[in-house]
Protein backbone atom coordinates (compact mmCIF):
# COMPACT_ATOMS: atom_id res chain seq x y z
CA UNK A 1 0.00 0.00 0.00
CA UNK A 2 1.12 3.34 -0.47
CA UNK A 3 1.72 6.12 2.51
CA UNK A 4 0.31 8.76 0.27
CA UNK A 5 -2.08 11.70 2.13
CA UNK A 6 -5.47 10.13 1.70
CA UNK A 7 -7.60 13.18 -0.66
CA UNK A 8 -10.13 14.51 1.62
CA UNK A 9 -12.71 14.15 -1.18
CA UNK A 10 -12.12 10.35 -1.69
CA UNK A 11 -14.71 7.39 -1.16
CA UNK A 12 -12.84 4.55 0.78
CA UNK A 13 -14.90 1.60 -0.89
CA UNK A 14 -14.85 -0.52 -2.68
CA UNK A 15 -10.77 -0.22 -2.56
CA UNK A 16 -8.47 1.82 -0.77
CA UNK A 17 -7.21 4.75 -2.21
CA UNK A 18 -3.66 3.78 -3.90
CA UNK A 19 -4.67 0.13 -3.69
CA UNK A 20 -2.43 -2.14 -6.43
CA UNK A 21 -4.31 -5.20 -7.60
CA UNK A 22 -3.94 -6.76 -11.41
CA UNK A 23 -6.61 -6.61 -13.86
CA UNK A 24 -7.14 -8.02 -17.33
CA UNK A 25 -8.10 -5.34 -19.95
CA UNK A 26 -11.67 -6.38 -21.94
CA UNK A 27 -12.24 -3.65 -23.86
CA UNK A 28 -12.22 0.15 -24.30
CA UNK A 29 -14.42 2.57 -23.69
CA UNK A 30 -14.68 5.72 -26.21
CA UNK A 31 -12.54 8.27 -23.86
CA UNK A 32 -9.99 5.35 -24.77
CA UNK A 33 -9.02 4.00 -21.58
CA UNK A 34 -9.44 0.63 -20.63
CA UNK A 35 -12.24 -1.57 -19.02
CA UNK A 36 -11.30 -4.61 -16.38
CA UNK A 37 -13.11 -6.23 -13.69
CA UNK A 38 -12.52 -7.47 -10.02
CA UNK A 39 -15.47 -9.32 -8.08
CA UNK A 40 -18.07 -7.87 -10.30
CA UNK A 41 -16.87 -4.39 -10.28
CA UNK A 42 -16.12 -2.13 -13.16
CA UNK A 43 -12.06 -0.18 -12.86
CA UNK A 44 -10.83 1.86 -15.82
CA UNK A 45 -7.06 2.34 -16.39
CA UNK A 46 -5.62 4.37 -19.04
CA UNK A 47 -2.88 3.52 -21.96
CA UNK A 48 -3.75 -0.39 -21.96
CA UNK A 49 -4.66 -2.53 -24.59
CA UNK A 50 -7.76 -5.38 -24.56
CA UNK A 51 -5.99 -8.89 -23.70
CA UNK A 52 -3.28 -7.39 -21.46
CA UNK A 53 -3.13 -8.14 -18.09
CA UNK A 54 -1.70 -5.30 -15.91
CA UNK A 55 -0.70 -3.96 -12.76
CA UNK A 56 -3.11 -0.90 -11.55
CA UNK A 57 -3.52 1.41 -8.47
CA UNK A 58 -6.74 3.37 -7.54
CA UNK A 59 -6.87 6.50 -7.27
CA UNK A 60 -11.13 7.35 -7.28
CA UNK A 61 -13.93 5.44 -6.57
CA UNK A 62 -17.22 6.15 -8.36
CA UNK A 63 -20.73 4.85 -7.23
CA UNK A 64 -20.72 2.29 -9.62
CA UNK A 65 -16.92 2.04 -11.05
CA UNK A 66 -13.56 3.24 -10.02
CA UNK A 67 -10.51 4.68 -11.86
CA UNK A 68 -6.75 3.49 -11.63
CA UNK A 69 -3.53 4.85 -12.89
CA UNK A 70 -1.54 1.90 -15.15
CA UNK A 71 1.76 0.74 -12.86
CA UNK A 72 2.92 -2.20 -14.52
CA UNK A 73 2.14 -4.33 -18.00
CA UNK A 74 2.04 -8.00 -16.84
CA UNK A 75 1.10 -9.62 -19.94
CA UNK A 76 1.48 -7.24 -22.74
CA UNK A 77 -0.16 -6.91 -26.44
CA UNK A 78 1.46 -8.22 -29.35
CA UNK A 79 -0.16 -4.99 -30.81
CA UNK A 80 1.52 -2.90 -28.06
CA UNK A 81 4.44 -0.57 -29.36
CA UNK A 82 6.61 1.74 -27.98
CA UNK A 83 5.12 5.61 -28.44
CA UNK A 84 7.04 8.20 -30.28
CA UNK A 85 7.01 10.97 -27.54
CA UNK A 86 8.65 10.47 -24.06
CA UNK A 87 5.87 12.80 -22.49
CA UNK A 88 3.08 9.97 -24.04
CA UNK A 89 1.20 8.55 -20.47
CA UNK A 90 2.21 12.10 -19.20
CA UNK A 91 0.77 15.03 -21.66
CA UNK A 92 -2.82 14.72 -21.93
CA UNK A 93 -3.04 15.09 -25.79
CA UNK A 94 -2.70 11.45 -27.22
CA UNK A 95 -4.25 8.01 -25.99
CA UNK A 96 -3.25 5.47 -28.71
CA UNK A 97 0.45 5.70 -29.16
CA UNK A 98 1.66 2.85 -27.23
CA UNK A 99 -0.59 1.02 -29.94
CA UNK A 100 0.43 -0.32 -33.65
CA UNK A 101 -1.65 2.20 -35.67
CA UNK A 102 -4.10 -0.90 -37.80
CA UNK A 103 -4.98 -1.76 -33.40
CA UNK A 104 -6.24 1.96 -33.08
CA UNK A 105 -8.23 1.73 -36.31
CA UNK A 106 -10.00 -1.25 -35.04
CA UNK A 107 -10.98 -0.36 -31.85
CA UNK A 108 -12.25 3.26 -32.98
CA UNK A 109 -14.32 1.63 -34.92
CA UNK A 110 -15.36 -0.28 -31.86
CA UNK A 111 -15.99 2.71 -29.94
CA UNK A 112 -18.36 4.47 -33.01
CA UNK A 113 -20.39 0.77 -32.49
CA UNK A 114 -20.43 1.00 -28.98
CA UNK A 115 -21.58 5.01 -29.17
CA UNK A 116 -24.15 4.02 -31.53
CA UNK A 117 -26.20 1.38 -29.71
CA UNK A 118 -25.69 2.81 -26.24
CA UNK A 119 -26.48 6.63 -26.86
CA UNK A 120 -27.87 6.41 -29.78
CA UNK A 121 -29.93 3.29 -29.95
CA UNK A 122 -28.67 2.40 -33.27
CA UNK A 123 -27.84 -1.27 -34.70
CA UNK A 124 -26.06 -0.85 -37.81
CA UNK A 125 -23.07 -1.70 -40.25
CA UNK A 126 -20.14 0.62 -39.42
CA UNK A 127 -17.40 0.21 -41.61
CA UNK A 128 -13.48 0.14 -41.33
CA UNK A 129 -11.99 3.74 -40.46
CA UNK A 130 -10.28 5.28 -43.67
CA UNK A 131 -6.81 5.86 -42.30
CA UNK A 132 -4.74 8.96 -42.72
CA UNK A 133 -1.88 8.90 -45.31
CA UNK A 134 0.39 10.57 -42.32
CA UNK A 135 0.03 9.53 -38.53
CA UNK A 136 2.58 11.76 -36.78
CA UNK A 137 3.25 15.02 -37.82
CA UNK A 138 -0.09 15.60 -39.28
CA UNK A 139 -2.00 18.39 -37.22
CA UNK A 140 -1.32 22.17 -38.81
CA UNK A 141 -2.96 23.53 -35.89
CA UNK A 142 -1.70 23.51 -31.88
CA UNK A 143 -3.61 25.28 -29.20
CA UNK A 144 -0.69 25.13 -26.44
CA UNK A 145 -1.34 26.86 -23.11
CA UNK A 146 1.35 28.30 -20.82
CA UNK A 147 0.87 28.97 -16.77
CA UNK A 148 3.88 31.12 -14.91
CA UNK A 149 5.00 29.97 -11.49
CA UNK A 150 7.77 32.02 -10.29
CA UNK A 151 10.49 31.38 -12.99
CA UNK A 152 8.38 28.55 -14.72
CA UNK A 153 6.27 28.87 -17.35
CA UNK A 154 5.45 25.62 -19.05
CA UNK A 155 4.00 25.67 -22.05
CA UNK A 156 1.99 22.76 -23.36
CA UNK A 157 -1.11 20.81 -22.53
CA UNK A 158 -2.69 19.39 -20.00
CA UNK A 159 -1.76 16.69 -17.57
CA UNK A 160 -3.74 13.20 -18.31
CA UNK A 161 -6.27 13.73 -15.45
CA UNK A 162 -5.69 17.01 -14.43
CA UNK A 163 -7.66 20.04 -15.14
CA UNK A 164 -5.08 22.81 -14.38
CA UNK A 165 -1.52 21.30 -14.10
CA UNK A 166 0.44 21.84 -17.63
CA UNK A 167 3.12 19.60 -19.02
CA UNK A 168 5.73 21.13 -20.82
CA UNK A 169 5.74 20.25 -24.33
CA UNK A 170 9.04 21.33 -26.16
CA UNK A 171 7.95 19.60 -29.29
CA UNK A 172 4.77 17.50 -30.41
CA UNK A 173 5.10 14.63 -32.34
CA UNK A 174 1.43 14.72 -33.86
CA UNK A 175 2.41 18.43 -35.21
CA UNK A 176 3.78 19.10 -38.41
CA UNK A 177 7.44 19.83 -38.61
CA UNK A 178 6.46 23.85 -39.14
CA UNK A 179 4.30 23.96 -35.91
CA UNK A 180 7.04 22.91 -33.68
CA UNK A 181 9.68 24.85 -35.23
CA UNK A 182 7.61 27.91 -33.72
CA UNK A 183 6.77 26.18 -31.09
CA UNK A 184 10.65 27.06 -29.65
CA UNK A 185 10.04 30.57 -30.95
CA UNK A 186 6.27 31.18 -29.82
CA UNK A 187 8.25 30.22 -26.08
CA UNK A 188 10.73 33.01 -25.43
CA UNK A 189 7.95 35.67 -26.75
CA UNK A 190 5.87 35.02 -23.39
CA UNK A 191 6.82 38.24 -21.46
CA UNK A 192 7.40 38.32 -17.66
CA UNK A 193 4.13 40.04 -17.13
CA UNK A 194 2.01 37.18 -18.63
CA UNK A 195 0.50 34.31 -15.71
CA UNK A 196 -1.49 32.34 -18.07
CA UNK A 197 -3.15 32.26 -21.01
CA UNK A 198 -3.89 29.65 -24.42
CA UNK A 199 -1.51 30.19 -27.66
CA UNK A 200 -2.23 29.34 -30.98
CA UNK A 201 -0.05 27.80 -33.87
CA UNK A 202 -1.50 27.68 -37.06
CA UNK A 203 -0.09 26.73 -40.32
CA UNK A 204 -1.11 27.82 -44.00
CA UNK A 205 0.22 28.36 -47.05
CA UNK A 206 2.31 31.02 -45.65
CA UNK A 207 3.93 29.60 -42.91
CA UNK A 208 2.24 29.85 -39.23
CA UNK A 209 0.62 32.82 -37.58
CA UNK A 210 -0.03 33.02 -33.84
CA UNK A 211 -2.45 35.48 -34.38
CA UNK A 212 -5.93 34.71 -33.52
CA UNK A 213 -7.79 37.15 -35.81
CA UNK A 214 -5.39 36.55 -38.52
CA UNK A 215 -6.71 35.49 -42.08
CA UNK A 216 -5.10 31.77 -43.31
CA UNK A 217 -4.93 30.36 -46.52
CA UNK A 218 -4.70 27.12 -47.47
CA UNK A 219 -4.51 24.83 -50.36
CA UNK A 220 -6.50 21.70 -49.87
CA UNK A 221 -6.11 19.48 -52.92
CA UNK A 222 -6.22 22.21 -55.73
CA UNK A 223 -8.91 24.11 -53.67
CA UNK A 224 -7.70 27.46 -51.93
CA UNK A 225 -9.72 28.56 -48.67
CA UNK A 226 -9.32 31.60 -46.86
CA UNK A 227 -10.24 31.10 -43.28
CA UNK A 228 -9.71 32.98 -39.62
CA UNK A 229 -6.14 31.16 -38.15
CA UNK A 230 -8.52 30.86 -34.58
CA UNK A 231 -11.33 29.66 -35.96
CA UNK A 232 -12.72 25.87 -37.15
CA UNK A 233 -10.81 24.65 -39.93
CA UNK A 234 -9.93 20.80 -40.83
CA UNK A 235 -6.28 20.28 -39.29
CA UNK A 236 -5.47 17.21 -40.64
CA UNK A 237 -4.48 17.80 -44.69
CA UNK A 238 -3.77 14.27 -45.05
CA UNK A 239 -7.40 13.17 -44.65
CA UNK A 240 -9.48 16.21 -46.27
CA UNK A 241 -9.22 14.36 -49.29
CA UNK A 242 -10.64 11.04 -48.87
CA UNK A 243 -13.72 13.25 -47.18
CA UNK A 244 -14.35 14.92 -50.25
CA UNK A 245 -13.99 11.36 -52.30
CA UNK A 246 -16.40 9.64 -49.97
CA UNK A 247 -19.13 12.26 -50.45
CA UNK A 248 -18.49 12.86 -54.52
CA UNK A 249 -18.79 9.03 -54.73
CA UNK A 250 -21.87 9.22 -52.83
CA UNK A 251 -23.51 11.80 -55.13
CA UNK A 252 -22.30 9.89 -58.37
CA UNK A 253 -24.04 6.73 -57.40
CA UNK A 254 -26.97 8.66 -56.42
CA UNK A 255 -27.57 10.55 -59.73
CA UNK A 256 -31.13 12.35 -58.90
CA UNK A 257 -29.24 14.25 -56.13
CA UNK A 258 -28.84 17.84 -58.22
CA UNK A 259 -28.54 19.95 -54.91
CA UNK A 260 -26.88 20.28 -51.66
CA UNK A 261 -27.57 22.02 -48.79
CA UNK A 262 -24.65 22.87 -46.71
CA UNK A 263 -25.54 23.48 -43.52
CA UNK A 264 -23.35 24.79 -40.39
CA UNK A 265 -20.70 25.63 -43.68
CA UNK A 266 -18.20 27.53 -41.48
CA UNK A 267 -16.20 29.18 -45.00
CA UNK A 268 -17.79 27.15 -47.42
CA UNK A 269 -15.32 24.08 -47.64
CA UNK A 270 -17.50 21.11 -48.89
CA UNK A 271 -20.34 23.52 -50.54
CA UNK A 272 -17.18 24.19 -52.75
CA UNK A 273 -15.57 21.02 -52.58
CA UNK A 274 -18.54 19.21 -54.28
CA UNK A 275 -19.91 22.49 -56.75
CA UNK A 276 -18.59 20.29 -59.84
CA UNK A 277 -20.85 17.45 -58.97
CA UNK A 278 -24.48 19.17 -59.01
CA UNK A 279 -26.18 21.83 -60.47
CA UNK A 280 -26.49 24.32 -57.62
CA UNK A 281 -25.76 24.51 -53.81
CA UNK A 282 -26.00 26.64 -51.15
CA UNK A 283 -23.97 26.86 -47.98
CA UNK A 284 -25.89 28.56 -44.36
CA UNK A 285 -23.87 29.88 -41.64
CA UNK A 286 -25.28 31.95 -38.82
CA UNK A 287 -21.72 33.74 -38.61
CA UNK A 288 -21.97 36.75 -40.97
CA UNK A 289 -17.91 37.10 -41.15
CA UNK A 290 -17.72 32.81 -42.12
CA UNK A 291 -20.41 33.77 -44.84
CA UNK A 292 -18.34 36.51 -46.38
CA UNK A 293 -14.69 34.35 -46.33
CA UNK A 294 -17.05 31.35 -48.22
CA UNK A 295 -18.25 33.90 -51.00
CA UNK A 296 -15.07 34.92 -51.60
CA UNK A 297 -13.67 31.43 -51.34
CA UNK A 298 -16.13 30.67 -53.95
CA UNK A 299 -14.97 33.33 -56.59
CA UNK A 300 -11.27 32.36 -55.66
CA UNK A 301 -11.95 28.97 -56.50
CA UNK A 302 -14.01 29.81 -59.99
CA UNK A 303 -17.19 28.34 -58.26
CA UNK A 304 -20.29 30.18 -59.91
CA UNK A 305 -22.98 27.66 -59.35
CA UNK A 306 -23.93 28.00 -55.71
CA UNK A 307 -24.55 31.34 -53.19
CA UNK A 308 -23.62 31.44 -49.14
CA UNK A 309 -26.44 32.61 -46.78
CA UNK A 310 -25.96 34.13 -43.57
CA UNK A 311 -29.31 32.12 -41.97
CA UNK A 312 -31.22 32.94 -38.58
CA UNK A 313 -31.30 29.65 -36.11
CA UNK A 314 -34.78 29.91 -35.76
CA UNK A 315 -35.32 29.93 -39.40
CA UNK A 316 -32.65 28.61 -41.36
CA UNK A 317 -34.69 26.96 -44.47
CA UNK A 318 -37.66 29.95 -44.79
CA UNK A 319 -36.18 30.90 -48.76
CA UNK A 320 -34.93 27.73 -49.86
CA UNK A 321 -36.48 26.56 -53.18
CA UNK A 322 -34.68 23.00 -53.64
CA UNK A 323 -36.46 20.35 -54.03
CA UNK A 324 -36.29 18.48 -51.24
CA UNK A 325 -36.49 15.24 -53.22
CA UNK A 326 -33.35 15.91 -55.15
CA UNK A 327 -31.52 17.51 -51.97
CA UNK A 328 -28.40 16.29 -49.66
CA UNK A 329 -28.08 18.03 -46.77
CA UNK A 330 -24.60 18.76 -45.37
CA UNK A 331 -24.82 19.05 -41.58
CA UNK A 332 -20.88 19.50 -40.13
CA UNK A 333 -21.78 20.91 -36.51
CA UNK A 334 -19.29 21.74 -33.83
CA UNK A 335 -18.09 18.54 -31.21
CA UNK A 336 -21.66 19.38 -28.95
CA UNK A 337 -23.60 18.35 -31.73
CA UNK A 338 -26.78 20.52 -32.88
CA UNK A 339 -29.69 20.94 -31.26
CA UNK A 340 -33.72 20.61 -31.59
CA UNK A 341 -34.63 23.60 -33.07
CA UNK A 342 -32.19 22.81 -35.93
CA UNK A 343 -33.44 19.16 -36.44
CA UNK A 344 -37.12 20.38 -36.49
CA UNK A 345 -36.26 22.37 -39.30
CA UNK A 346 -34.78 19.92 -40.99
CA UNK A 347 -37.91 17.31 -40.63
CA UNK A 348 -39.89 19.95 -42.36
CA UNK A 349 -37.90 20.82 -44.88
CA UNK A 350 -37.20 17.01 -45.40
CA UNK A 351 -34.14 16.04 -47.44
CA UNK A 352 -33.74 12.79 -49.22
CA UNK A 353 -30.78 12.61 -48.03
CA UNK A 354 -28.73 13.90 -44.95
CA UNK A 355 -24.55 13.90 -44.47
CA UNK A 356 -24.01 14.45 -40.31
CA UNK A 357 -20.27 14.90 -40.38
CA UNK A 358 -19.27 14.65 -36.51
CA UNK A 359 -15.49 14.44 -34.87
CA UNK A 360 -17.89 13.20 -31.55
CA UNK A 361 -19.54 9.89 -31.75
CA UNK A 362 -21.31 10.13 -28.95
CA UNK A 363 -23.10 13.35 -29.58
CA UNK A 364 -23.51 12.36 -33.31
CA UNK A 365 -25.15 9.08 -31.88
CA UNK A 366 -27.87 11.26 -29.53
CA UNK A 367 -28.54 13.47 -33.00
CA UNK A 368 -29.17 10.81 -35.01
CA UNK A 369 -31.32 9.16 -32.21
CA UNK A 370 -33.34 12.10 -32.21
CA UNK A 371 -34.08 12.74 -35.84
CA UNK A 372 -34.95 9.49 -36.57
CA UNK A 373 -37.29 9.84 -33.88
CA UNK A 374 -38.88 12.91 -35.07
CA UNK A 375 -39.26 11.40 -38.22
CA UNK A 376 -39.62 7.94 -38.66
CA UNK A 377 -39.14 7.95 -42.79
CA UNK A 378 -35.58 9.12 -41.76
CA UNK A 379 -33.36 5.41 -41.90
CA UNK A 380 -29.73 5.30 -41.16
CA UNK A 381 -28.07 4.03 -44.37
CA UNK A 382 -24.14 4.39 -44.01
CA UNK A 383 -21.37 4.89 -41.64
CA UNK A 384 -18.34 5.67 -42.59
CA UNK A 385 -15.61 6.75 -40.46
CA UNK A 386 -12.12 8.44 -41.09
CA UNK A 387 -8.95 8.80 -38.90
CA UNK A 388 -8.36 12.68 -38.85
CA UNK A 389 -6.97 11.92 -35.26
CA UNK A 390 -4.19 9.55 -35.60
CA UNK A 391 -2.83 8.86 -31.92
CA UNK A 392 -5.77 10.04 -30.14
CA UNK A 393 -9.00 8.65 -29.03
CA UNK A 394 -10.42 11.13 -31.83
CA UNK A 395 -11.76 10.57 -35.22
CA UNK A 396 -14.35 12.04 -37.97
CA UNK A 397 -17.70 10.55 -39.06
CA UNK A 398 -19.93 10.36 -41.87
CA UNK A 399 -22.94 9.08 -41.30
CA UNK A 400 -25.60 9.25 -44.32
CA UNK A 401 -30.00 9.08 -43.31
CA UNK A 402 -32.14 8.39 -46.59
CA UNK A 403 -35.97 9.80 -46.34
CA UNK A 404 -37.61 6.80 -47.17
Amino acid sequence: MDSTVVPKNFVPEPFAYHEEFELDIQTLTNEGRGIGHINGWTVMVPFVIPGERVRVRIFKNHKNYSEADLVEVITPSQQRIVPQCPLFGKCGGCQYQHMIYEEQLKWKRQQIIDCYERIGKLHTEVKPLIPSEEIYGYRTKLTPHFERHGDRCPIGFLMYGSRKNIVDVPQCPIASSAINESLEQVRTGISASQRHGTLLLREDDKGVTTDFNAICTSTVHGLTFKFPAGSFFQNNPYILNSIFEFLKSFIKQHSHIVSIMDTYCGVGVFGIALAKHVERFIGIEIDEKSIQLASENAKRNNINNGTFVAGDAQSLFKNITFDPDTTLLIMDPPRKGTDEVFLQQLVRYAPKYVAYISCAPDTQARDLNRLCALSQAYKLVQVQPFDMFPQTKHMECIAILERS
